[in-house]
């Protein structure tokens, strides 16, 4: 027989309450901001590879990688957000995401952690959040003293599938 830990903020409650009230999001660095998506979009973490260029595509799509046979485009997530090139250093790293059907890298600064936090600490991102980039957030958590910008991962797919 397992035995429950009540300690445990994931078995606090036998009808699976405590569960559903958080939420887990990947958090990582684009230009000093701290950004998140929800854990369930991760595919893996990449250290950077060769990156294959492509021909007349806006310059946040860096190229493309070939990961396992599987032809991936690699988005620079600090230029698609105007702010210039992101510099390939020890820590910078790709990102694959899943979107249903749909697959892509992003290159960020750094990785940070997996955080969860209570969903009624996400909020709906505002629609006048920034100019260059509102459309990308979909929501804005708080996790300790951080707002971390969570990225919608939908629209940014769909900035991947119209270039690559």
């Amino acid at each position: 027989m397992k035995t429950i830990d009540k300690n445990s903020p994931a078995e606090n409650d036998q009808d699976g309450k405590e569960l559903e009230t958080l939420q887990e999001f990947l958090t990582f660095e684009v230009d000093k901001e701290i950004f998140g998506i929800d854990i369930l979009y991760i595919h893996e973490i990449l250290k950077p590879v060769p990156i294959t260029r492509i021909p007349n595509v806006e310059g946040f799509i860096l190229g493309v990688i070939n990961l396992r046979g599987e032809i991936i485009p690699i988005m620079d997530l600090k230029e698609l957000f105007g702010l210039g090139f992101c510099d390939i250093l020890p820590s910078t790293r790709i990102i694959v995401v899943v979107n249903g059907e749909k697959r892509a890298g992003l290159l960020v600064d750094s990785v940070k952690q997996v955080i969860k936090v209570h969903k009624d600490k996400v909020s709906k991102a505002d629609e006048d959040l920034s100019v260059n980039y509102s459309e990308l957030i979909e929501s804005v958590s708080q996790f300790e003293e951080s707002l971390i910008l969570n990225l919608n991962l939908s629209m940014l797919m769909d900035y991947a599938g119209e270039e690559a």
